[in-house]
């Protein structure tokens, strides 16, 4: 069985080398300014007040979304957009309050507090019916109600909190499109790594990045994912107060959304955009292919009892993006500027996320059939077969979301084909960040395209119905 451990055994060895790269090319340095200090201390500020504020913005969207199902998939809408499109959207609706170091919170927060409220909003269709009926019966005070409910959505709230402050933390676009004035770290290593910066900042820069990540890693091995949304027969009951002040703010969400498909009525620079449109295709239709494959793997590994697809999944979700570009470019520097790098790093950052989204289809297929099928016909075969019987429309989907992914990558694209084969997403940033106000109205369409593009995929592969877990 160990050869079929090979596979991701490689993959993490392809994923850690750039690090490694890094480490060997900059050597180990702590010799860090003043400046470097108070970029580190913001990037851990406002990562904190970041999933604070996104929490709050979650919690308040939850009963819309349990009393108007209809309202979810329109309040989603800023997050499930490349992060470009709806910072570009939220400068265009607030303005210069956008340049200042709150709106990078503000940003986060509207980006993904409807995430938070989704991964709330399952944890309170998990609860069991028994104990809300107990709590309407006996229990008379709404504060204790409360309680009782905040104490069944703890693991909810511990989750969305943890990996809304990673995401934050690790933020690079978000900085960037609202003028770097406020960078975070994974920002100045970008500033650095492309400047005449000394090697020795640049080597300081890469271990606090290393060391931060680890430090985020551990306990995401730790904090328990919240349970899945299950068909209840009842969710608690929400008031008409709550129910008013949520819709207030998922009509806040619409209005954003409405902001980033705004400049689809005025288009700019029709005929410029088919290059970088064509480049984006290429890049996200081959490393989504690729990425089926590593999934394929990971699935045959995990057949035989291996957790080093789960390992993989926290290493990638918690470690800096910016520096995986930053040691990809050193390890693969001949081919900077081309379609093919980039399409490697995709292929390599979006493999991970793939598997998550398998997983549980996966895990839903009973163990004992599982182990019968690995038994009787191995792993590989026990695989293709569960794939062709139960998990190909789960497999279709995957690869939609993978497509979405890959259109949407941003730092990747910057930072390794600058000057070379663009893709949308690298060109639109390069026209928002640009001076001259036609250039800036360009970088709007561009945004918006974008935006409108991911969203037709992921909404395509929401239409995908998975089969019954059966074989």
């Amino acid at each position: 069985m160990r050869r079929y451990l090979t596979p991701p055994l490689f993959f993490l060895s392809a994923f850690t080398a750039p690090y490694l790269i890094l480490l060997a090319k900059y050597g180990v340095s702590l010799q860090v300014d003043s400046y470097v200090l108070r970029v580190f201390a913001f990037t851990w500020a406002q990562a904190a007040a970041s999933a604070a504020l996104s929490l709050a913005v979650g919690l308040a969207l939850v009963p819309t979304y349990v009393r108007f199902p209809w309202v979810k998939p329109v309040a989603l809408v800023p997050f499930f957009a490349p992060a470009l499109s709806t910072v570009d959207a939220l400068i265009r609706l607030h303005g210069d309050f956008m340049y200042g170091p709150w709106g990078i919170v503000v940003a986060h927060a509207v980006y993904y507090g409807p995430y938070v409220a989704l991964v709330v909003e399952s944890n309170l269709r998990s609860i069991p019916a028994d104990l809300l009926e107990a709590a309407d019966l006996y229990v008379r005070r709404a504060t204790t109600r409360l309680r009782i409910v905040f104490a069944e959505l703890r693991p909810a709230v511990l989750y969305s909190f943890f990996t809304v402050f990673i995401f934050s933390f690790l933020s690079f676009t978000t900085p960037l499109l609202l003028g770097g004035r406020y960078p975070t770290l994974e920002l100045l290593v970008y500033i650095y790594a492309t400047s005449f910066a000394s090697t020795d900042l640049v080597a300081s820069l890469v271990l606090l990045g290393l060391l931060s990540s680890a430090v985020l890693a551990l306990p995401l091995l730790k904090i328990p994912a919240p349970p899945p949304a299950e068909p209840a027969p009842r969710t608690p009951a929400v008031g008409p107060v709550p129910t008013a002040f949520s819709l207030g703010a998922a009509l806040y969400f619409f209005a954003v959304a409405f902001y980033i498909f705004s400049p689809l009525l005025e288009p700019r620079g029709v005929d410029a955009v088919v290059q970088p449109l064509f480049n984006s295709f290429a890049v996200a239709l081959t490393a989504s292919a690729a990425v089926l494959l590593v999934v394929l793997a990971f699935l045959v590994s995990d057949s035989v009892g291996s957790r080093l697809p789960a390992l993989t999944y926290v290493v990638t979700v918690s470690l800096s993006k910016s520096l995986f570009a930053l040691g990809f470019f050193h390890m693969a520097q001949p081919l900077y500027g081309t379609l093919l790098i980039l399409t490697a790093a995709h292929s390599v950052v979006i493999a991970p996320l793939a598997y998550s989204l398998v997983k549980p289809s996966w895990e839903k297929i009973r163990i004992d059939t599982r182990e019968a099928c690995v038994l009787y016909l191995g792993p590989l075969k026990c695989v293709m077969r569960i794939i062709s019987e139960a998990l190909g429309p789960t497999l279709v989907q995957t690869w939609l979301v993978a497509l979405a992914s890959s259109l949407s990558e941003t730092t990747l694209a910057l930072m390794l084909t600058t000057g070379g084969a663009a893709t949308l997403s690298a060109e639109a940033v390069r026209l928002l960040t640009s001076r001259a106000p036609d250039l800036i109205e360009m970088g709007h369409f561009y945004s918006a395209v974008l935006a409108l593009l991911v969203l037709v995929l992921l909404a395509a592969s929401r239409l995908i119905k998975p089969r019954p877990y059966s074989i």
